[in-house]
């Protein structure tokens, strides 16, 4: 194949086909690269288009490094590592320095598990300035799990993975979703070519990429082509991408882009006042004038029984559902709402907070209101929490997944539990209060026949909470 490859007079452009050494089934990509980027801009596509997260060392080599032959290989690699002796800063070199006159070069990454891979050039190309720097154009196989033991670690995981009765499959199961998290999929056969271009025009045509060039995340659109429904800078999940390590940031920008979280939400007034209806029914109860608590501070029975009745909490509740002491529904619904922001307890009266009174009637100035207070008086690692479980609601994560996806977010911000151990269910249970809070409130209901539909909402709610 290679030996057909005609090469120009004043090249700057290759086509280039990437394998994996030794993987079977045969995991490759095909891909398009500006012959003019450095060297080290050739293992940043690498590291993106076979899905690695560059946290291990790398090398290119002239030969195959798994031959004996005695000839000491031509070796490029970062300068700032303490490399061999003669051993050639891949910063200093473009591309077309090193493959002009080669048709095959090997690239050498985390030599502890040792995966080799093999780039052919399979065509020389000239210039083209309305191509995008590195374009992929066709592959197979999802790259291997980081620290999976070498192609053949790896093969062994993925056949124990894909038979629940494997003796190992549950250990397994678990160590893989700690290590690849929940935002890549574990099928052997996995790629997302539309994911990973636009991950490669972020990396190298940022200008042509339409995001904002003043956001980290990768997930604001320059002003000029944002639309209301997109993101801003002041989204909370803009927040949190931004903390993100790259290549992490990098596979939650796919997920987000798989899952549609991020599509636009289309909201009427009937479905924005159910959604957030308990809250609606608490502000609409308060009123522009307040209303009268008891001498002990709670609101008064009427008031409570209406909402037990109005809400249909009511309807499984044991006892005469008027009193707010015990009636943790009610309870907890004003508690929430007034570290919301929502309401304030003043001089004996329970008023509403300025903006609920101005939102008052308008069912989508409402949602919008409750569903950015659901952050309020958060800490910064209760704020990613909630961010966190948000999304694996919005994206659809069986319920008792969720602690993991969230525990995975935080250990990738850099958070730790209190006990310098791995995150527990109970952690993730404590440092999600709040939001569970506001979540529950959303999906409770007496009537069994709604319950599907509360799912629902939650996650309709969830997806415009991210925003």
């Amino acid at each position: 194949m290679s030996a057909q490859v005609v090469r120009l007079t004043d090249v700057s452009r290759y086509r280039l086909r990437v394998t994996l050494e030794e993987a079977d089934p045969a995991i490759w990509r095909a891909f398009e690269i500006d012959g003019r980027l450095p060297l080290r801009m050739l293992h940043v596509a690498l590291q993106t288009i076979m899905g690695w997260r560059e946290l291990h060392l790398h090398a290119f080599v002239d030969a195959d490094p798994q031959s004996r032959s005695g000839v000491m290989p031509l070796r490029w690699a970062p300068q700032d590592f303490e490399n061999p002796v003669g051993t050639r800063a891949e910063e200093d070199y473009a591309i077309d320095d090193v493959l002009r006159d080669r048709s095959t070069l090997w690239y050498e990454y985390d030599f502890g598990d040792g995966w080799v891979h093999r780039i052919d050039v399979t065509d020389v190309l000239e210039d083209d300035s309305l191509r995008a720097p590195v374009v992929l154009l066709d592959g197979g196989g999802r790259g291997p799990f980081e620290d999976a033991g070498g192609v053949h670690g790896y093969a062994e995981k993925v056949e124990a993975l894909a038979d629940p009765q494997h003796p190992e499959y549950r250990e397994l199961s678990n160590w893989a979703r700690a290590t690849v998290g929940p935002w890549v999929p574990l099928a052997s056969d996995f790629l997302d070519p539309i994911g990973v271009q636009s991950e490669l025009n972020l990396l190298f045509n940022p200008q042509g990429s339409g995001m904002s060039p003043y956001d980290m995340s990768g997930l604001v659109k320059d002003d000029a082509l944002r639309r209301p429904s997109d993101l801003d800078v002041d989204s909370p999940l803009v927040a949190l991408a931004s903390t993100l390590p790259p290549p992490i940031r990098s596979e939650l920008r796919q997920h987000l882009g798989r899952t549609g979280v991020l599509d636009a939400v289309d909201v009427d007034d009937a479905t924005a006042l159910r959604l957030i209806r308990p809250f609606a029914w608490l502000m609409d109860a308060v009123g522009p004038e307040g209303i009268a608590l008891t001498s002990a501070g709670w609101l008064p029975p009427d008031t409570v029984l209406d909402g037990m009745t109005t809400l249909g909490w009511i309807d499984d509740w044991i006892g005469k559902g008027n009193r707010e002491d015990l009636t943790p529904p009610i309870a907890n619904l004003r508690e929430g709402a007034q570290r919301m922001g929502l309401v304030r307890a003043q001089k004996g009266r329970l008023l509403l907070g300025a903006a609920a009174k101005k939102a008052l009637g308008d069912p989508q100035a409402q949602l919008r209101l409750v569903a950015g207070a659901t952050y309020r008086k958060l800490s910064d690692a209760e704020t990613d929490a909630a961010v966190l479980l948000l999304l694996s609601i919005a994206d659809g994560t069986p319920a008792g997944e969720r602690w993991k996806a969230v525990a995975f977010g935080l250990e990738m911000c850099g958070w730790q539990s209190a006990s310098g151990r791995a995150f527990t269910p109970t952690d993730i249970d404590h440092v999600t209060h709040h939001v569970q809070r506001v979540l529950d409130a959303i999906g409770e209901s007496g009537r069994r026949e709604r319950r599907t539909l509360a799912l629902a909402d939650q996650r309709l709610f969830a997806r415009v909470a991210l925003r």
